[in-house]
């Protein structure tokens, strides 16, 4: 549906062109018509123009149909730039196994930011810690017999376990800012973390 100022403006246009394709054949053929003694006279000149001046009461510059510049009537506006599809990158780490335990580091891969890890330099040690404790159960284990007394004891082989810590800045980061080695040991019910 077009607006009442529309239409009507559409209207005018048309009413103007109808106008201009009656008058022009009217001018031009009036205009050619002019013989050159006619126009040495002066007399038959005014007369002429007079007639011209009365016939065209519209102004022929105003009936041109001007289609507006759309690019240059609208205010400009910013295109926005399609946000970078970012990628999540799924982190490794690995469990302890018999390799493992003969000294082939641990690779763990965490986000972590350089902010925190600056503000906080121990976060990394009391992480692997952590870790170290959580993997107890699957030290090696040993079973000591008393048949006399009747008792049976069980000691845990806490081995040295290395450790290849890999820090990414966040989830879409793909290369690591920095990697640590650490090793990590138990002696006398405490955690040491080199």
């Amino acid at each position: 549906m077009l607006d009442i100022s529309i239409k009507k403006k559409l209207i005018a246009y048309q009413l103007k062109a109808i106008i201009l394709y009656f008058l022009m054949p009217m001018l031009i053929a009036s205009c050619n018509n002019t013989d050159l003694k006619d126009v040495s006279t002066g007399h038959e000149t005014e007369e002429l123009n007079s007639v011209i001046k009365d016939t065209t009461a519209i102004d022929t510059g105003k009936l041109q149909i001007i289609i507006p510049d759309s690019s240059k009537e609208k205010p400009h506006k910013e295109v926005l730039k399609a946000p970078m599809k970012r990628e999540l990158i799924m982190r490794e780490s690995e469990g302890v196994s018999d390799s493992k335990f003969n000294g082939e580091p641990i690779l763990i891969q965490e986000e972590l930011s350089k902010r925190i890890l600056v503000s906080n330099p121990d976060t990394i040690k009391n992480y692997l810690k952590n870790l170290y404790l959580g993997q107890e159960r699957n030290f090696p284990r040993s079973i000591a017999d008393n048949f006399e007394k009747g008792i049976s004891t069980e000691h845990i082989s806490y081995p040295r376990l290395n450790y290849r810590v890999e820090l990414f800045e966040d989830e879409y980061s793909k290369k690591p800012y920095k990697i640590l080695g650490y090793s990590v040991r138990k002696e006398k019910e405490e955690i040491i973390v080199e």
